[in-house]
């Protein structure tokens, strides 16, 4: 019999986070060149590639071309393509895929500490 143990991304095995992505376009616009390049060579061979995720391609007559990335957290981002070509394309397609979803927050502090110092942090430049 099998032990099940809990999988950790990074620990066990990666889980894409990345549930569904939506390549909108417009058939005739020259903004769209580069999407309609790489949806008639590089998508299925995408697909292929990632069964775990969903692809849809959709028309948006008159409109700029965009992905629109859905995440399992909830999240969604949205990214411009226009006028891009077709390797750029296939590169912000990489980077949604590998990415969590969650949103970049700024850090407040560069420093973490468990007990802070009221007079504030010591560097080696403090008493020359």
């Amino acid at each position: 019999m099998a032990h099940l143990v809990p999988m950790n991304n990074g620990v066990g095995q990666f889980m894409c986070q990345l549930k569904r992505l939506t390549l909108q376009y417009c058939r005739n616009g020259g903004s769209s060149k580069g999407m309609r390049e790489y949806i008639n060579r590089k998508v299925v061979q995408f697909s292929e590639k990632n069964p775990q995720l969903t692809v849809y391609v959709r028309q948006r007559p008159g409109r700029h071309p965009r992905l629109v990335a859905e995440y399992l957290n909830g999240n969604s981002r949205v990214v411009s393509v226009k006028n891009q070509t077709a390797k750029e394309i296939m590169e912000h397609v990489s980077l949604l895929r590998t990415s969590s979803g969650i949103k970049a927050t700024k850090l407040k502090k560069w420093w973490h500490t468990d007990n802070p110092s009221i007079q504030g942090n010591w560097t080696p430049f403090l008493n020359k």
